[in-house]
C-alpha cells in the first residue's frame, strides 16, 4: 500500500541564537505561546514579499510613506515637504 507523502513537513534545525536575542524573544512570548511558532512566524514575516521592515527604507521612502498615509493638509503636509526636501539635498 502506497502512503501518501506530505509535502509541507517541517524539518527540525538546529541554531544558535545570542543569549541577548533569545531573552528579547522570550520577553515577547505569553506564558502558552510556543517559541517555535514565533521563531517560524518571525522568519515567514521577514521572507514575505508584502512585509517591509522600517530599517530597510530609506529616510526619503519613509517620509513619503507618511504623505502618501493620508491626504495631509496643512502643517503636517508642509512639515513632511520640508523634511522631504531637507533629505533631498
Amino acid at each position: 500500500m502506497n502512503r501518501r507523502i506530505k509535502r509541507n513537513r517541517a524539518v527540525p534545525i538546529h541554531i544558535t541564537l545570542a543569549p541577548g536575542l533569545l531573552d528579547e524573544i522570550d520577553a515577547r512570548l505569553s506564558h502558552k505561546m510556543s517559541r517555535n511558532n514565533w521563531i517560524r512566524g518571525a522568519c515567514e514575516m521577514k521572507l514575505d514579499k508584502d512585509v517591509t521592515e522600517v530599517n530597510d527604507l530609506t529616510d526619503k521612502q519613509l517620509v513619503n510613506i507618511l504623505r502618501n498615509r493620508h491626504n495631509y493638509d496643512g502643517p503636517a503636509e508642509a512639515i513632511l515637504k520640508s523634511l522631504l526636501e531637507v533629505l533631498s539635498e
